[in-house]
């Protein structure tokens, strides 16, 4: 066992902020509405496994309610062994916290009309951002399902070096559904996945992983 600190520095993370940023505008103006139609007209729900590929999230929400419910408890009697997976479930947790104060900052139109009539691009060619707005209708910024995925992936990346491989495929699977199936825009996913990760980054910044 070793220690590895993988908290990025500020100015990093500030540079990676606007990195993200630069993406989001530029996904705004001339990536997602395109994408968004695109999918739409060739109708890639009709295939079941984009669906699929979205409720591993679901998978990795449940996973960590039942480490809470069953493991935590044990957590003082081998520390060193729980704390990797303590560090992922809590940067699951910490996470949804923060995509869920991020929605009601952005309020975002959808890509399409899911929830009570919500205006949509799709639906009523409603686009655009409605900052501090709550409800619904307002919840496509950042992409909550991306932001999970990609905080528990990242963490499984910090923590088991082994299982790297399987990060990369959940985190590819899940943004490729919520695109296949216009549950976000592109734009919503990289704004997640920066979430996702930065949480992780620090969450996991001293926890002692095992040499690949």
């Amino acid at each position: 066992m070793y220690s590895v600190n993988y908290a990025p520095s500020l100015p990093r993370v500030l540079i990676s902020l606007l990195l993200c940023a630069a993406l989001v505008v530029l996904c705004y103006f001339e990536v997602d509405p395109a994408l968004a139609f695109w999918v739409d007209r060739e109708n890639f729900r009709r295939f079941a496994a984009f669906e699929y590929f979205t409720q591993l999230v679901n998978l990795i929400v449940w996973l960590t309610a039942l480490y809470y419910l069953f493991f935590a408890c044990t957590y003082a009697r081998n520390p060193a062994a729980r704390r990797p997976l303590l560090s992922i479930a809590n940067s699951v947790t910490i996470a949804v916290f923060l995509k869920d104060a991020l929605k009601f900052v952005f309020g975002r139109y959808w890509p399409a009309t899911w929830v009570n009539h919500n205006p949509s691009l799709l639906h009523d060619h409603a686009y655009g951002f409605h900052p501090f707005h709550a409800g619904s209708a307002y919840q496509s910024f950042p992409s909550g399902h991306t932001t999970v995925a990609v905080a528990a992936m990242t963490a499984l990346w910090v923590c088991f070096p082994r299982w790297r491989w399987l990060a990369v495929l959940v985190g590819s699977l899940v943004v490729i559904g919520l695109l296949a199936e216009d549950y976000h825009f592109a734009g919503d996913c990289i704004a997640g996945a920066w979430l996702g990760a930065t949480v992780a980054l620090y969450v996991t910044a001293d926890s002692r992983v095992r040499r690949a």
